[in-house]
């Protein structure tokens, strides 16, 4: 069958580094056996997403750089991922992974050998389902539903994820590759290691990469196909209620629509994202929807995860005792 999604981008090196074209199913087979051409002992990032020609119109420079930013067209990944550090604590970490995979082996029909998990080499874990469980076709929300199937599959595991991943040009780090900080690497693991193996051992395991093979693809699965269903009327009603917003501008500034559809330049990214919180928060705003309507644009535009949160908080607090 051919892939109608073929290219992504390959970041080697800190994730603030140039992002060059690829073809993205080559470049994860490299990560995945630690071939040369991957030069696993440096950083190493691949784009979370693959793309089809579309992200051809983003290249720069003749050599394959891209400029991202902003990007919203279709889009479509082989797994859908789930971060999982738990700030950090190993500990934790590892059992929130454990609960997570048992979770999805005991509603879904897939094989432990058909998932795949990584430890990230720093402080959590990386854990792939196959999106084709989920028959999941490519799209221009695909990453808004796989983080709405991702929460609703964490809440039901009792697991905290980081949601930055679903961000459709979000750099996500290459399996084998060496952490810059750690000087670990995103090491694979079978679910039998991740569910017996103890923590610290897990870590000690990362100072070296393992070559792995990939995963045979398992046929769709009813839950995992009506979970994805939910998810996508779950994604149209939040677009609905922004479709809404810009409807009436009298309610709402417009710079807040404006950072909803475009992010901001560096220089006003954080003072923007503040003052759209503060802005929805006027309006009764949750803070759920308010998070979930400005995390992407905050994300694309450059901002970190835990700078977008923290803005996000602050401008709900200012815009509610005001």
């Amino acid at each position: 069958m051919i892939n109608a999604m073929p290219l992504g981008y390959r970041i080697v090196g800190p994730c603030s580094r140039e992002r060059r074209l690829v073809d993205y199913d080559r470049a994860f087979a490299a990560y995945a056996d630690c071939d040369d051409l991957a030069q696993i002992d440096r950083e190493g990032f691949l784009s979370p997403f693959q793309y089809g020609d579309a992200i051809r119109s983003r290249v720069v420079r003749p050599d394959g750089t891209l400029d991202v930013r902003g990007f919203t067209g279709p889009h479509w990944s082989r797994y859908l991922w789930a971060d999982i550090d738990d700030d950090g604590n190993i500990d934790r970490a590892t059992a929130s992974a454990r609960r997570l995979v048992a979770w999805v082996l005991e509603r879904y029909q897939v094989d432990e050998s058909e998932l795949l998990v990584f430890f990230s080499g720093s402080k959590g874990f990386h854990v792939g389902i196959p999106t084709s469980l989920f028959a999941a076709a490519s799209s221009d929300v695909f990453g808004r539903v796989a983080r709405q199937v991702a929460e609703d599959i964490a809440t039901k595991a009792d697991v905290r994820l980081d949601t930055a991943i679903y961000n459709i040009v979000q750099p996500l780090r290459a399996p084998n590759s060496r952490h810059g900080k750690t000087g670990r690497h995103k090491r694979f693991l079978t679910v039998d290691e991740l569910i017996q193996v103890r923590p610290a051992a897990i870590v000690e395991r990362s100072a070296e990469p393992l070559a792995f093979d990939l995963p045979e693809t398992p046929a769709a699965d009813e839950r995992a196909v009506a979970d994805w269903q939910s998810a996508c009327e779950q994604t149209n009603r939040k677009t609905e209620a922004v479709r809404c917003c810009d409807n009436d501008r009298t309610e709402l500034n417009l710079a807040t629509l404006e950072f909803i559809r475009d992010g901001a330049d560096e220089g006003d990214r954080h003072r923007l994202l503040y003052s759209a919180a503060a802005n929805l928060a006027e309006f009764g705003c949750p803070p759920r929807l308010a998070h979930a309507l400005l995390t992407e644009s905050a994300l694309d535009s450059g901002l970190p995860p835990a700078d977008v949160r923290r803005a996000i908080d602050n401008g709900l607090s200012k815009g509610v005792t005001e």
